[in-house]
């Protein structure tokens, strides 16, 4: 008897949100396609698990009963990939993480090195991606965690916060900036601004910062990530507003960093990874290297 673990996720998906569109977009998948994956069901069960209208989706009585039943063959499911992962990484000491290009040129090198002094038989995989694309590895079981901005939970993923990061701005060490003790949002707008591109999480912060001095931020240049942004300000083309993140690597490039004040405008780095989905041991010990590290580097552990 060949049951089909896909169809019956659509099965239970369907059956707990009530209907067919939610349960798509949760489960990335059209329309049509996850009522192809309820039909086949149902044709292999000869069961009609739906009552269907234009308006409405309800459980048959066939569906009522069977669903307690998918529900423990999935979650017996679960259970057996979760092992076999555990295993595996037991096995071949590997982890899998996504993160932003911005802390894999930044923190990871330094946490890697403390990291592999615990664990020397432990390999790290990283892909260096954005928001959606690191959710996407998460959701796909491609990485084991990932370490992201302003994502969303669901009944998928879980998140919790590792560290605050604050915008700042750099600027070469003879801008007159480097007078002040202090620099604040009040005292960016004299100077050509370096910024990532719109659609950025530092971009919209620092847009509503200026916003509120009833300004509008216009950048003089405008840059992928914070690491050219600051490679451009070492030339004093302009001062970049930048992660606080990109200290240790601004410094090595003979650029200044200070966080922006007033006020002081910080995003969450989260931690974020799949609900069923224990970490292994290596990967909690790598990420309280990584979270200890942020504090050592002055970017404030947020617990």
């Amino acid at each position: 008897m060949n049951l089909n673990i896909h169809q019956l996720d659509a099965f239970v998906r369907v059956a707990h949100l009530g209907g067919f569109s939610r349960a798509a977009r949760q489960l990335h998948l059209s329309q049509a396609g996850l009522s192809i994956l309820v039909r086949k069901l149902e044709e292999r069960l000869a069961l009609k698990l739906f009552e269907r209208t234009t308006r409405s989706v309800a459980l048959t009585a066939s569906g009522r009963a069977l669903l307690p039943l998918a529900e423990r063959i999935l979650a017996d499911a679960q259970a057996i990939l979760s092992y076999s992962e555990s295993l595996n990484v037991q096995r071949n000491g590997r982890i899998v993480l996504a993160l932003p290009p911005l802390f894999s040129a930044t923190v990871l090198p330094i946490v890697l090195t403390q990291f592999h002094q615990e664990f020397p038989m432990v390999s790290v995989v990283f892909r260096e991606c954005v928001n959606e694309e690191m959710v996407s590895h998460v959701y796909s079981r491609d990485a084991d965690f990932a370490l992201g901005f302003g994502i969303d939970e669901d009944s998928e993923l879980e998140t919790w916060p590792l560290a605050r990061d604050f915008l700042s701005v750099a600027f070469s060490p003879d801008h007159p900036l480097a007078q002040k003790k202090r620099v604040r949002w009040s005292d960016l707008s004299a100077y050509p601004l370096i910024i990532n591109a719109r659609g950025s999480v530092a971009r919209n912060l620092a847009e509503n910062a200026f916003a509120a001095m009833d300004q509008v931020l216009v950048p003089a240049y405008e840059t992928s990530n914070h690491i050219t942004a600051v490679s451009l300000a070492s030339q004093s083309l302009g001062v970049a507003i930048v992660s606080s993140g990109m200290l240790v690597l601004a410094t090595s490039m003979n650029v200044v960093v200070r966080r922006i004040q007033g006020p002081l405008i910080a995003r969450t780095l989260q931690v974020i990874k799949r609900r069923a989905h224990d970490l292994s041991v290596p990967a909690a010990a790598f990420l309280k290297i990584f979270g200890d590290r942020m504090v050592s580097l002055h970017l404030e552990r947020k617990d």
